[in-house]
């Protein structure tokens, strides 16, 4: 088996990237969490743990995000040329990358004042904001990549994959 087909989740029958993109995304939109409770709390020691956890949250999902981006690009390289979803994907690419950078920049800024802070600064929360933004547009056009143009079973039909399982493993709607 191939590295590419690997990166693919080929020996999973599965598309390895909606799996990997969901620790990051969750971690993402879990610093926003924190960075609110960090502006609520009236306890400033408590802030600054909810600011730690967000700070916390941010690099891991980095991190997360790695493998993510290069079974994404595993999968990207499989979409036809000069069509539409290789559009969407692109479009979704750019997005990410966008993403992915100003998550670094995030840190860095943020990597100053996260141990002492008794809350995030409103700069850093409009980004953490714009960016949870973004990251739902993005993940709305690799739902539409998935769901719309069927990206996921391009290269794994799934009659196919169907007639390899045993059919008790199958609900047959017809004879319900």
């Amino acid at each position: 088996m191939k590295l590419k087909e690997v990166l693919q989740g080929r020996f999973l029958n599965h598309p390895l990237h909606p799996i990997l993109v969901t620790l990051p995304i969750g971690l993402w939109v879990t610093s926003v969490i924190f960075d609110i409770a960090s502006l609520v709390t009236d306890v400033p020691a408590r802030g600054n743990i909810y600011l730690q956890v967000s700070f916390y949250c941010l690099l891991v999902g980095v991190l997360a995000a790695v493998p993510a981006v290069v079974t994404g690009l595993a999968e990207f390289s499989d979409i036809p040329a000069n069509t539409r979803p290789r559009m969407i994907a692109k479009t979704h690419m750019t997005l990410n990358i966008l993403l992915f950078l100003g998550y670094v920049i995030q840190l860095t800024v943020r990597d100053d004042t996260f141990r002492t802070a008794p809350s995030v600064s409103p700069g850093v929360f409009i980004l953490n904001l714009i960016e949870v933004a973004v990251l739902m547009v993005s993940g709305y056009l690799g739902g539409t990549m998935a769901y719309k143009y069927r990206q996921q079973d391009a290269p794994r039909n799934v009659r196919q994959l169907a007639s390899l399982r045993p059919r008790a493993l199958f609900l047959d709607w017809n004879t319900i």
